[in-house]
């Protein structure tokens, strides 16, 4: 088992190092590349998400915190931040029936998250967000 940790400072710009930091871990595990991708792209969303929404007009300090723990089965991805409470399980669904051209922009994050992983979980532990995305390696 590899336990990963990286903190970064809650800006756009580093979500190309959070992307290297997660695809260098794979790699390092042996971790094949379709999983990797899956996992790479529901952690670019999620950390996205938190910088983008979780922070805007939130006081600072601002934190944000991925873990990544690396079995022989299993990726599991741990994002821990101290911005607005936000439950990404509880939020509803796209509706995918509706022509792109008809939709409102955004609402497809989450979806992609979901889609991309076997699995999210959300918890709230005093100031902090505990987001925890799992992605099977078999």
């Amino acid at each position: 088992m590899a336990l990963h940790e990286l903190c970064i400072e809650p800006r756009v710009s580093e979500i190309s190092r959070l992307i290297d930091w997660v695809e260098a871990g794979c790699r390092g595990d042996g971790v094949a590349e379709d999983i990797s991708f899956k996992m790479k792209l529901a952690l670019e969303e999620a950390v996205m998400n938190v910088i983008s929404h979780a922070f805007a007009g939130w006081p600072p300090p601002h934190r944000v915190t991925v873990r990544l723990e690396i079995t022989g089965d299993n990726i599991r991805a741990e994002i821990v931040d101290n911005g607005r409470p936000f439950d990404p399980t509880k939020a509803p669904g796209p509706d995918l029936s509706v022509p792109l051209d008809q939709r409102s922009p955004g609402g497809l994050g989450i979806h992609l998250m979901r889609s991309m992983t076997d699995g999210i979980t959300y918890s709230r532990s005093e100031t902090m967000n505990i987001l925890i995305m799992e992605k099977s390696r078999n």
